[in-house]
């Protein structure tokens, strides 16, 4: 059950670090009002998560000097579960018992606030000059237009419950579409963005193809430095034949192939051979003879 009850907590405090602090305003006169037809000042949470984050059992903190006012927002609310990419708005009107949604505390008596999990961890503050804000002008988070950048000051009108920003921003693409409408910019920075990159690999493989010489070089040299004086001088280098060597080495190449033949007559002698009688061959002894009849 500990390990559960551990497990719980870590996710509630992984989700709370998706919300924060998107929208104040501190005096309002004329604009947004609460559920009972008023117009007091309020705080809009945001939940930049793609996850259901539920709030409840977090606190809403305001401080000014000393000044220190803490709102616990309760649990027993369902609209507290704060959708993905969701907001929900808190009235800071001093009266937390007309419900959820209504703090203890008022925006034009400090200049710090800030939401906080249920330890009491800063999730995110906002820091703003009460003097200084307008009646019916929010401050909020945008986008520089200097910078580029989001900051935290005076936004152009009061977005409760949805962006910020509600102008559309022109695709970069666009905006260079319509400076070069030719399209000649566009061609020669190209064909200078391929041409660096050439020249660029050009010079990189040349140098390349150097340190890897040089290396060679360095690694013959020293090579030949580590072989001793006697063994450089017993190396000697073998002497070309020249012309009549290699001439007398074919004649005696030539001589040596006679040598291995007799040396014959070219005069045929014929000798009549006189045979021994055999009686093997005599005719006497045949069969021509007619048998002895009894």
């Amino acid at each position: 059950m500990l390990v559960l009850a551990a497990l719980c907590a870590g996710g509630y405090a992984q989700g709370l670090k998706d919300i924060r602090i998107n929208e104040v305003l501190v005096d309002n006169r004329s604009s947004y009002v609460d559920d009972h037809g008023n117009h007091e000042g309020w705080i809009e949470l945001h939940n930049t998560g793609y996850s259901n984050v539920n709030i409840g059992g977090a606190y809403l903190t305001v401080r000014r000097g000393d000044l220190t006012r803490t709102y616990r927002i309760p649990k027993n609310d369902s609209r507290t579960l704060i959708p993905p990419q969701g907001y929900v708005i808190f009235f800071a009107d001093s009266s937390s018992n007309r419900g959820t949604f209504h703090t203890n505390f008022v925006l034009d008596e400090t200049g710090y606030l800030a939401f906080m999990d249920q330890g009491r961890n800063v999730v995110d503050s906002v820091v703003y000059d009460v003097t200084a804000q307008l009646p019916d002008v929010s401050i909020g988070w945008a986008e520089d237009t200097g910078t580029g950048a989001e900051a935290f000051g005076p936004l152009a009108g009061i977005t409760p419950m949805q962006a910020n920003e509600t102008e559309e921003k022109m695709p970069a693409a666009e905006k260079f579409r319509l400076r070069d409408p030719s399209g000649v910019v566009m061609a020669i920075t190209a064909m200078s963005v391929v041409f660096s990159a050439l020249i660029l690999l050009f010079f990189f493989f040349k140098n390349i193809g150097r340190l890897m010489i040089r290396a060679t070089t360095k690694k013959e040299e020293t090579a030949a430095a580590t072989v001793p004086n006697a063994a450089k001088s017993a190396v000697k280098p073998e002497r070309e034949l020249v012309g009549e060597e290699i001439a007398a080495i074919a004649i005696a190449l030539r001589r040596y192939e006679e040598d291995m033949h007799d040396i014959e007559s070219h005069i045929l002698t014929i000798n009549r051979v006189a045979r021994a009688y055999s009686p093997w061959s005599s005719k006497i002894y045949g069969l021509n003879n007619q048998p002895i009849r009894k």
